[in-house]
């Protein structure tokens, strides 16, 4: 026999005995168990929970976007070249701090232009203010001189009617003296005047004034020339005339001298015009002055430039933005509240809020306005969360999303949330008791997202355990094996 066919009998003979040892071994085996059966022998595999005694807060979910209360959006008033621009967004700035300037050489030119036209108005003003008060005292002066001539006219007619005396020849003589000096005098005021006339230095009415002067001191001497002459010749028919002609004459002087202080009005009248030319250019100055400071543009509020929308040579044009700088520390939440649940928020509740840049840290706000009309494509109210921002961490822009705690109950009985399940319209529970699950059926209070409050009366109490995991097959008394509890 051959060493190959040795060989091979050898192999077979291993096959062989290996197929006998495995057919051997499957026919000691046993049967595996399905799960059903191992269920029905150690029951369900579940997880469980402690009931707790402790508070609950109802709350009311809301989403929305993070936005600064102050927003200041600077824009011109009035259009020019932008000189230079002093900060960049990121920037803090100052309340009143300079921020974009526009060229301001027009409007200084302005300015000036306004100065120099209430310089003008207030030497109009002066001159006014001088001419009538120079009207006021020769109007009088002309007026007291008028009547102290009818006075004497008429005592010169009584004196003639009772013939002359020696004393009154004296007085007569006087009279004549002074007179002739006042013609001199008025003579010369006129002559003055007329030359200042001429050069246009004085007005036609002042040049009235001196004439009507002149003329009531011509008629005053010649009455005094006449009376004297009276005196010296005696009474006589024509001489009584005559003073009776004086007293007439020095009458309408003195109603022409009073017809004359009408010049006091209308020179008081120009004074008014003249205070309303001065008012007019300061009203001017003030607009000027206005323009000037206009051509600054300063922030209004203190706060970070969010957004620089020009630079250094292009034209701003009145009312379109040039920058914008917010107050971070004013931010708020603008959130959206259904109206099915608007009864149940109020001005004053608490506000969880989170934003996606600091997950694990909630900032605390209050409601503190309901605006009270809703979208009508969405039915929804906006509402305003005030959030306080000491580190300036919350930013406008940042969507935020929020609790609104409505309610808070305090004392009460805390099943979680994952324990609660729902048969036949009903809120159930079901509890570990040894190894068996018992069913129990609750009305709940307030929830969320851990925990529904059990409302008395109620057969749970802190304490019990809770199958939280693998109720849902659940019946009553049905055997469950408690893998562990959350």
């Amino acid at each position: 026999m051959s060493r190959n066919r040795i060989i091979a009998i050898a192999a077979i003979l291993v096959v062989l005995a290996g197929i006998f040892a495995a057919s051997k071994i499957r026919s000691t085996r046993k049967p595996v168990k399905s799960a059903e059966q191992i269920q029905k022998e150690v029951g369900l595999p579940v997880d469980t929970s402690v009931v707790q005694v402790g508070s609950i807060e109802d709350t009311v979910p809301v989403t929305g976007t993070i936005t600064a209360l102050d927003t200041a959006t600077l824009s011109p008033k009035i259009m020019g070249k932008v000189v230079y621009v002093t900060a960049r967004e990121g920037d803090f700035v100052r309340k009143g701090q300079v921020l974009v300037q526009i060229d301001p050489t027009d409007a200084q030119a302005a300015l000036r232009q306004a100065q120099a036209g209430l310089e003008a108005a207030q030497a109009r003003l002066s001159q006014a203010r001088t001419t009538a008060s120079v009207t006021d005292v020769q109007s009088n002066a002309t007026i007291q001189q008028a009547k102290a001539a009818l006075v004497a006219a008429e005592a010169n007619l009584q004196k003639i009617r009772k013939g002359a005396r020696s004393q009154e020849r004296m007085i007569a003589e006087n009279q004549v003296s002074t007179a002739k000096a006042n013609l001199n005098n008025a003579q010369a005021n006129l002559k003055r005047y007329k030359q200042l006339f001429a050069q246009g230095a004085v007005a036609q009415a002042q040049l009235d004034v001196y004439q009507t002067q002149y003329d009531v001191a011509l008629a005053q001497y010649n009455s005094a020339k006449e009376n004297l002459s009276l005196v010296e010749e005696g009474a006589r028919r024509e001489d009584v005339r005559a003073a009776e002609t004086q007293v007439t004459q020095a009458k309408e002087a003195l109603r022409s001298a009073k017809a004359n202080a009408g010049q006091t009005l209308i020179r008081r009248e120009d004074i008014k015009n003249a205070q309303a030319g001065v008012s007019q250019a300061e009203a001017q100055i003030a607009v000027a002055e206005e323009q000037v400071r206009n051509t600054s543009i300063r922030s209004s509020i203190d706060g970070y430039v969010s957004k620089r929308m020009t630079e250094p040579g292009q034209t701003a044009t009145v009312g379109v933005p040039l920058m914008e700088v917010v107050n971070v520390k004013t931010v708020y939440l603008q959130a959206d509240v259904s109206e099915t649940v608007l009864a149940k928020v109020r001005p004053g509740q608490s506000v969880g809020v989170s934003v996606d840049a600091y997950p694990k840290e909630t900032f605390m706000g209050k409601i503190q306005k309901i605006y009270p009309t809703a979208s009508t494509a969405t039915r929804n109210f906006s509402v305003r969360v005030s959030i306080p921002n000491p580190g300036s961490k919350l930013k406008p822009g940042m969507f935020g999303r929020g609790s609104i705690v409505t309610s808070t109950d305090t004392n009460v009985v805390l099943i979680p949330q994952d324990a609660i399940g729902e048969r036949e319209g009903k809120t159930v529970v079901f509890t570990l008791q040894g190894n068996t699950a018992k069913m129990h059926t609750i009305a709940k209070g307030l929830t969320n997202s851990q925990f529904v409050e059990a409302v008395p009366p109620s057969d749970i109490s802190a304490g019990d355990v809770v199958i939280t995991a693998g109720h849902e097959g659940l019946e009553d008394g049905a055997k469950v094996d408690a893998q562990g509890q959350k």
